[in-house]
């Protein structure tokens, strides 16, 4: 009975909201939602390769950064229960539902648990494409979320600790140097698993550097910091000095993997003109971030919905104007409550470290809580500029909104001013305006949040039967080719992974471009296999795909293979075994 004394009424609410929140997305799991790309099959190839291989890669196929810890978790389930699309999710089930119980403590600790409850009323739902990031397995979204979040309350944690230590009489350097190299050993693995915790990385060291900096100050103690840094970074290190680099290579800085443009098969082929490409320029990668990405990211574009081509470049319609239009007011929202949520949290540790000089007992506790706010706010706001200073943010404004994943954590810290006037009523208006109307506003925002994410995620149901159709006709194209005899094929990026590993392996794939060049082959060892084949290989593209287009006119030019359909796919198949 005296465990159950430490829980109280929110605690209750707070395990059936996350368990509800683990229930949706299993749902969705189950009912084959988000369809299966080749991102996803990447991350599965290499957990069958961990799982039955005795593989151990330190780093997710193709890429010189972003740690395959979601491999780890799924090649773990694989040995358990098998391979397949299920057990390869419940890798990132797994790390979201601890990222919920970690927001929770997080803004119990440095707000109140009614706040830390209304934030899991948000974050347990989702817009489609919030969801999409955090059940998709191809790393990123779930893990920035889990470590990061981790970081966080590890950090309030140590800080909070430490001051209780220091008023019991209980501190020492062994403690000190625990912490330390914790925190540190938390960070180096942070940046492995991705880059994108930078931001709130930093924000957090300097929240570590108030509560330590005068422990700093010893080299002992530094030492101990540092190393739990470079052990927690050791994969990445061995990574960078084992394997050399490739121009091939993703990299989360440049801009990213381009296909080569078509080379001419005739005197009258030409490559296509790129003179209508937007050209990246600040401004422009302002607009894109706060129209499409920030909305994206925050869920304002399920309360006024428009797809990928329609919200970016803007169009000229009239719906498509007044969405971008709300979206742009949802944008200028969010900032308003980011600068008013930063700066009171600024004021107020300005003042209370005016008292802790002044001795007074109860001000030192309070600073570093507002510390641990600016900690989470400046986070969000280094992402947001960062992310502004990002080419992608003009060019590919919707995909490249998984880059602000880590603001959904910042959601208490700036849902916090409308908190405290929707629900303070000992506070008074310094302004004209009529308190109760904004109290009465700041209640219908908060609302509004809650009703948003759920109401996106209830339009994910409604998609299910459309989804599993897509799925079916995934499968029946694998059993198509397995019937064929076509275990070696040529295809394209967004195909060739996820074939492979829903196949199990059994069909064999390497990447084409749009010029029938060799492209983007995440696991390299597939292209020797399918150039090696004793039998000529199959070609398998979309119907209509650059590819499919090319290898028509190729047929017409005396290319010995014939050409069939199944599904949406074009499948060409070499005469000799005709």
């Amino acid at each position: 009975m005296k465990v159950w004394r430490i829980f109280d009424k929110y605690d209750v609410f707070a395990f059936i909201v996350i368990l509800l929140s683990s229930l949706l997305r299993f749902a969705l799991i189950l009912l084959g939602w988000p369809p299966l790309d080749s991102d996803e099959g990447t991350m599965g190839l290499m957990a069958l390769h961990i799982a039955y291989q005795g593989a151990h890669p330190l780093v997710f196929y193709g890429q010189d950064y972003l740690a395959p810890i979601d491999a780890y978790l799924a090649a773990f389930f694989f040995l358990i229960w098998g391979p397949s699309v299920v057990t390869l999710r419940l890798s990132v089930l797994l790390l979201f539902c601890f990222f919920l119980i970690q927001i929770y403590l997080l803004t119990s600790l440095i707000y109140n648990k009614p706040l830390a409850l209304c934030t899991l009323l948000i974050v347990g739902a989702g817009p489609g494409e919030v969801l999409f990031r955090e059940l998709e397995a191809a790393g990123g979204s779930p893990d920035v979320l889990f470590f990061c979040s981790l970081v966080l309350l590890v950090s309030c944690w140590l800080v909070f600790g430490r001051q209780r230590h220091i008023a019991d009489q209980k501190s020492s350097k062994r403690y000190d140097g625990i912490a330390l190299g914790l925190w540190g050993f938390l960070a180096g693995v942070s940046i492995w698993i991705d880059p994108l915790v930078l931001p709130f990385l930093g924000t957090a060291f300097l929240f570590i550097l108030q509560g330590y900096r005068q422990q700093l100050k010893s080299p002992l103690l530094c030492l101990c910091l540092v190393s739990g840094f470079l052990l927690g970074l050791g994969p990445e290190i061995i990574y960078k000095l084992t394997v050399p680099p490739s121009p091939s290579i993703l990299s989360l800085l440049g801009p990213g993997y381009h296909e080569p443009a078509y080379p001419p098969i005739g005197p009258s082929s030409k490559p296509p003109s790129q003179s209508g490409a937007l050209q990246p320029s600040l401004p422009l990668q302002v607009a894109g971030a706060l129209l499409v990405s920030l909305p994206l990211a925050t869920g304002g574009n399920a309360l006024c919905t428009l797809g990928p081509s329609r919200a970016w470049p803007l169009q000229a319609d009239p719906q498509a104007r007044f969405c971008s239009a709300f979206h742009g007011v949802c944008s200028l929202g969010y900032l308003l409550l980011w600068g008013l949520a930063s700066g009171q949290a600024l004021l107020s540790w300005w003042r209370l470290r005016q008292a802790d000089a002044q001795a007074r007992p109860d001000a030192s506790h309070a600073r570093y809580v507002e510390g641990a706010r600016l900690m989470i706010l400046g986070g969000a706001g280094g992402t947001l500029f960062l992310y502004c200073l990002f080419p992608q943010a003009a060019l590919t404004p919707w995909p490249s909104s998984r880059y602000l994943v880590g603001l959904i954590i910042s959601i208490p810290a700036v849902l916090f001013p409308l908190w405290r006037l929707a629900f303070s009523p000992s506070r008074r208006l310094r302004c004209r305006l009529p308190f109760h109307a904004v109290r009465l506003g700041s209640m219908v925002a908060v609302v509004m949040a809650i009703a948003t994410w759920w109401l996106g995620s209830v339009q994910l149901l409604a998609q299910a039967p459309g989804v599993q159709v897509l799925n079916k006709e995934q499968q029946a194209l694998i059993a198509f080719l397995q019937k064929r005899g076509a275990t070696r094929i040529y295809t394209d990026y967004w195909t060739c992974d996820r074939i492979a590993f829903q196949s199990n392996e059994q069909i064999i794939c390497s990447v084409l471009d749009a010029g029938l060049q060799p492209g983007l082959n995440r696991y390299p060892p597939y292209s020797s296999l399918v150039q090696e084949a004793p039998s000529p290989p199959y070609y398998v593209f979309p119907i209509g795909s650059p590819q499919d287009l090319r290898l028509q006119r190729l047929i017409a030019l005396g290319y010995r293979y014939s050409r069939l359909t199944y599904t949406n796919y074009a499948i060409y198949e070499p005469l000799l075994y005709v």
